[in-house]
């Protein structure tokens, strides 16, 4: 249901403003006469030597209104331009059908391997780039340095209470219903946008709760099955239980056993080693024994004695040799012994395990079912999570980039507490020249008025006008888009007509009385400094 348009209100703004250092009022004569001043200076008084140029004349100087529409798009304030020369493009991408995706995923959510194949099918659903669309928005302005000028001058705006005269008030092309519509197409494609991005948001949470479901039902039979297997594994484990014993015994018997034996021939072997030992270090003292006697000897320089001890030391020397030699021997026949030992209980252990194995099979047979079937549910699961984490990644994206170009609608102009349907009125002066060659149009924009100061003193003492120091344009954005104003009147040879018209009947200089008003204006304006005598009564001349 379409909610009843707000009525429209229509303001003003004014043309001229105070600057901070000007305390003398600025009246509208004295508005009207400086313009005037201005419009005179930029009129051409006729040039050149060999080809003198006629002078121009000044056909005519009108106050025009230049409207501009200002409403509201929730809290956003958009400034509309009334005879269209400017316009914004939105361009966004279009996205797939959400609801054909929620349909399917409810269609084929009643068993896991219809959701599975829906997921793989649609993997790539939202993944592939829409078509670009554009929207021409005709009259936006949205320009933010533009705003930033424009909307600090608002607040100078005031109601239209009486009709207004001696003014042109331009009707703008984008008259009220035109408003209305694009406000209603900018309306519903932000809210297309913001319903689209809640039902990407509410696809991905039913996407996932869907998962969700399924994985939990995967768990209860993961759990079911463990329960299935763990009876009849204990039920295998206790029917084996007394025959797997009974090998194991029989293992630890024939490992005691063997061990014992190989712990006789060990005790041998170590009790001669040991033999060998001590047999071993007593020769060595014996021959450390006769090493000192012949050293006695030959100081005492016994030949005999020292003969007869180095023959005891070659003897002991020839045992302790073999000696070593036999320990040796009996290292090895030990190790032999150990080496057979580890082998033998190696195989002992070996023959124990397969009896075991082929005695457990069927519980291995038992244990791998229920493993295989595990297995299967948890890949199962991973599929699942994978699948829809990459569904969701995908849609995440394309809700966010539904924000983001949602929030491109704020930007669009400023933000506003209050709701605003305004049709606000610029004032400008256009003023007219004619010459042999044709029309030639000036315009002088919204302006801030200056008192005489040193600089505008010294300038005059230069030669250079004053005047021309009195106003200055409030907005550099402003005079940029009358410009957009004077090329349709370039463009538009109806509206150039039609503007002719109707300025001409509202000159400043059409009657007598409004030239006399204009007489004072300049009469204030010397008073203030801004020309001398001479200047203001030439002036006056010309409106004589």
């Amino acid at each position: 249901m379409k909610s009843m348009p707000q009525k429209t209100e229509k303001l003003i703004l004014p043309f001229s403003s105070p600057s901070e250092n000007r305390k003398e009022p600025f009246a509208e004569e004295t508005e009207k006469a400086a313009i005037f001043c201005l419009a005179e200076l930029e009129r051409a008084k006729g040039r050149g030597f060999l080809l003198k140029q006629p002078p121009e004349k000044l056909v005519f100087i009108a106050e025009v209104f230049y409207p501009f529409w200002l409403v509201t798009l929730d809290k956003t304030g958009l400034f509309f331009d009334g005879l269209s020369t400017t316009s914004q493009t939105l361009t966004y991408l279009t996205i797939p059908d959400i609801q054909v995706f929620v349909d399917d995923m409810k269609r084929s959510s009643k068993t896991r391997q219809a959701y599975m194949t829906f997921l793989s099918h649609n993997l790539n659903y939202f993944k592939a780039p829409g078509s670009e669309e554009k929207k021409i928005i005709d009259g936006l302005t949205s320009n933010p340095e533009f705003l930033h000028e424009f909307v600090p001058y608002l607040s100078e705006a005031t109601p239209i209470k009486t009709p207004l005269s001696n003014v042109v008030i331009v009707s703008p092309t984008l008259d009220e219903s035109s408003i209305a519509s694009i406000m209603e197409e900018l309306q519903g494609l932000k809210s297309k946008f913001v319903e689209e991005a809640n039902a990407l948001y509410s696809s991905m949470k039913l996407l996932s709760t869907k998962t969700e479901n399924f994985v939990e039902a995967i768990r209860k039979e993961i759990k079911k099955t463990k329960e299935i297997f763990s009876g009849k594994i204990e039920k295998c484990k206790a029917s084996i239980k007394k025959e797997v014993n009974e090998i194991r015994k029989r293992y630890d018997d024939e490992v005691t056993e063997y061990s014992k034996e190989v712990e006789e021939k060990l005790f041998g072997l170590h009790q001669e080693k040991i033999k060998l030992e001590k047999t071993e270090e007593q020769l060595a003292k014996e021959v450390e024994h006769c090493e000192a006697e012949i050293k006695t000897c030959t100081i005492n320089k016994d030949d005999v004695g020292e003969h007869k001890w180095k023959e005891e030391r070659s003897k002991l020397k020839k045992q302790l040799s073999q000696t070593e030699t036999k320990l040796k021997e009996l290292d090895k026949k030990i190790k032999e012994v150990k080496d057979k030992k580890n082998l033998k209980i190696f195989e002992l252990k070996s023959q124990c395990d397969v009896k075991i194995r082929e005695t457990t099979k069927d519980l291995v047979e038992i244990e791998s079912s229920r493993d295989a079937k595990i297995r299967i549910y948890e890949e199962e699961t991973e599929k699942f999570e994978e699948l829809t984490s990459s569904i969701i990644e995908q849609i995440d994206k394309l809700a966010k980039l539904r924000e983001k170009f949602t929030d491109k609608f704020h930007r669009l102009g400023v933000e506003l507490k209050q709701k605003k349907h305004e049709l606000i009125y610029m004032p400008f002066y256009l003023a007219c020249y004619r010459s042999e060659s044709g029309k030639r149009y000036a315009y002088f924009p919204p302006s801030i008025v200056n008192s005489v100061n040193f600089s505008a003193k010294i300038k005059g003492a230069f030669g250079k006008a004053k005047i021309t120091q009195l106003l200055q344009p409030r907005s550099k954005k402003l005079v940029s888009h009358l410009n957009k104003f004077a090329l349709l009147m370039e463009q538009n040879a109806v509206f150039n007509r039609e503007m002719n018209e109707a300025c001409v009947k509202t000159n400043i200089m059409r009657t007598k009385k409004s030239c006399e008003s204009v007489k004072e204006g300049l009469e204030k304006l010397k008073e203030e400094g801004w020309f001398s005598e001479r200047k203001c009564e030439s002036l006056c001349k010309i409106l004589t």
